[in-house]
């Protein structure tokens, strides 16, 4: 990468671009950053177009103009698909499917389509379960899955062997004593119709349609577990705590809960209010006693939302979630000591215990 002065960039023109060929509109930030590196030989600046994602129900977006081997527009349309790190565009059969699909629905009677079930809204649910557990002004870490087709009602949400039993007898771990979702002296609770299992310190909760809010403070008495040493280290994310729990939440939501609604599903982790003086912070490696200067990183944002599209093992979606957390900090998840190949790793996690 290589900054660029400032200059040469005329912001005006990128969006007037993005308005008239993109459709339909899309919601796109623009962002300035400056090199760190202040030395001659690399000063200046980088700009980022932040395109926030379309609901499922509105996907994809279409450009009216294409780029040829000359990259000059000139007449036709595409369809850019993200995929990972890199963008893709749709293919010919499959843009003739999706035209073929949409022209069958269009022949078949209202009355023989079922009515949709509305989709669960994931920031109601949060805010609900925030209400619930008085933790409206503390930073919160939110962990959220949804299924892709919601059913009105999960089968076996209350029962002893489906959805009520897997949080009722949780494969924790460490599940006395563990950074995790289970409670040895409780069951769920009846809530919103679905089921609640909580203290004040962490919750996990799963909505009748099979919607999954899980919660935990990010104060010492949960994700800054024992970083309370002097100085307002108490906002310090302990790297142990975050790791187990992020593991814990896809071991039983992967296992146990996303089978019992086919289709895909989408993961999603909120962190709230990191942001609110002290910042919360987080260092790269593992937890130290006396951490060298500079280390720690404080969340360079205060409400940070991001999501992806669940690979249904618990490691490669607990390793995807550390991504986006440890992004908020500046930092990489394969600077997490208990990453191994893109996985977030049970068996080296376990070694942290001992």
């Amino acid at each position: 990468m290589t900054p660029f002065q400032q200059t040469l960039i005329k912001i005006d023109q990128y969006k007037a671009a993005i308005d008239e060929l993109v459709r339909p509109l899309i919601k796109v930030s623009y962002h300035w950053f400056a090199h760190p590196d202040r030395g001659d030989d690399a000063a200046g600046h980088y700009f980022v177009l932040d395109v926030e994602g379309l609901p499922e129900g509105e996907r994809w977006a279409l450009v009216r103009r294409v780029l040829n081997d000359k990259d000059q527009f000139t007449e036709g349309w595409t369809v850019p698909v993200r995929h990972d790190d890199r963008t893709v565009t749709l293919s010919a059969d499959d843009a003739y499917r999706l035209l073929n699909d949409g022209m069958r629905s269009r022949m078949t009677p209202s009355w023989a389509v079922p009515a949709p079930t509305p989709p669960a809204d994931p920031a109601q649910a949060r805010r609900n379960l925030e209400t619930r557990l008085g933790w409206e002004d503390l930073p919160v870490l939110f962990w959220q899955s949804t299924p892709h087709d919601s059913p009105e009602l999960v089968n076996g949400l209350h029962g002893q062997n489906g959805i009520r039993g897997a949080l009722l007898n949780q494969d924790a771990l460490r599940p006395h004593g563990g950074f995790n979702f289970s409670s040895a002296y409780q069951g769920p609770d009846p809530y919103r119709g679905g089921l609640l299992l909580a203290d004040s310190r962490r919750a996990i909760s799963v909505a009748p349609d099979g919607t999954v809010t899980a919660a935990a403070v990010a104060t010492e008495q949960m994700l800054g577990w024992g970083m309370d040493q002097g100085a307002g280290e108490a906002r310090r994310i302990n790297v142990v705590a975050l790791s187990e729990m992020m593991l814990e939440y896809f071991r039983l939501v992967d296992r146990k809960i996303l089978p019992a609604v086919e289709g895909p599903w989408r993961h999603r982790v909120v962190a709230s209010r990191f942001g609110h003086a002290p910042a919360r912070t987080l260092a790269p490696g593992p937890n130290s006693s006396f951490p060298f200067l500079g280390m720690v990183r404080p969340a360079s944002a205060n409400d940070w939302n991001k999501s992806w599209i669940a690979q249904g093992d618990p490691e490669k979606d607990a390793y995807e979630g550390l991504q986006r957390v440890y992004a908020l900090f500046g930092l990489d998840a394969d600077q997490n000591p208990y990453v191994r190949d893109r996985k977030l790793s049970t068996d080296v996690l376990q070694t942290a215990f001992r």
